[in-house]
């Protein structure tokens, strides 16, 4: 029988990648040209998990496809929301394949987030349908949350302090040695556990 696509991933996928694709650009700026490429990767990911192949990468061009038309329209329309702007930086290697088109200037995001997520959010999909790539993501979903706690820690001891900033803490974080260290040590201990204890399956 044939696997159909699934909507509600397409459309959360979608999610992921417009609200990602802001955020990371935003909170950690020295990762703002790739922020979209990111989001695009893990909203893919999440579209073609527990999914066959085809399926999942078919999941994951769909919901880097509409991603990129809300995301693109919403940078257009929409300045910012809550003091975060709607605004995506895109990785210069991205800009002559944007350029070969003939696009007027308005269109320009919509056209970058589009390719964006169809090229990311395929490969993304495609990925995340292999089953025993299940591990490396996980360590690197791990990695990623103790790397935002950090930030939030780091934020919660700095927001009186005059001139704080949001970037700030994630780029303590970042280039911090023993923060990196203490979060792949953290990830690849409770991977192993997962493992171990049977809860990846």
């Amino acid at each position: 029988m044939e696997e159909k696509v699934s909507l509600f991933k397409i459309i959360v996928g979608a999610t992921i990648y417009i609200f990602w694709a802001f955020l990371i650009g935003y909170f950690v700026a020295d990762l703002a040209t790739y922020a979209a490429i990111m989001a695009a990767f893990g909203a893919g990911i999440y579209a073609g998990h527990k999914s066959k192949s085809h399926t999942g990468t078919i999941n994951g061009l769909l919901a880097g496809f509409i991603g990129g038309i809300v995301g693109g329209i919403l940078s257009i329309y929409v300045p910012s929301i809550a003091g975060i702007p709607l605004s995506v930086s895109i990785a210069s290697f991205m800009i002559p394949i944007v350029e070969v088109v003939s696009i007027t200037t308005s269109i320009f995001s919509i056209m970058s987030l589009i390719i964006v997520g169809l090229i990311f959010g395929g490969l993304g999909g495609l990925l995340g349908s292999i089953k025993q790539l299940k591990g490396i993501f996980l360590f690197v979903i791990l990695f990623l949350l103790f790397i935002l706690y950090g930030a939030i820690d780091n934020a919660a001891w700095m927001w009186s302090k005059p001139g704080w900033t949001w970037n700030m803490s994630f780029s303590h974080v970042l280039t911090n040695e023993i923060d990196l260290y203490v979060a792949a040590i953290f990830a690849f201990v409770i991977t192993i556990l997962a493992y171990l204890l049977n809860l990846v399956k």
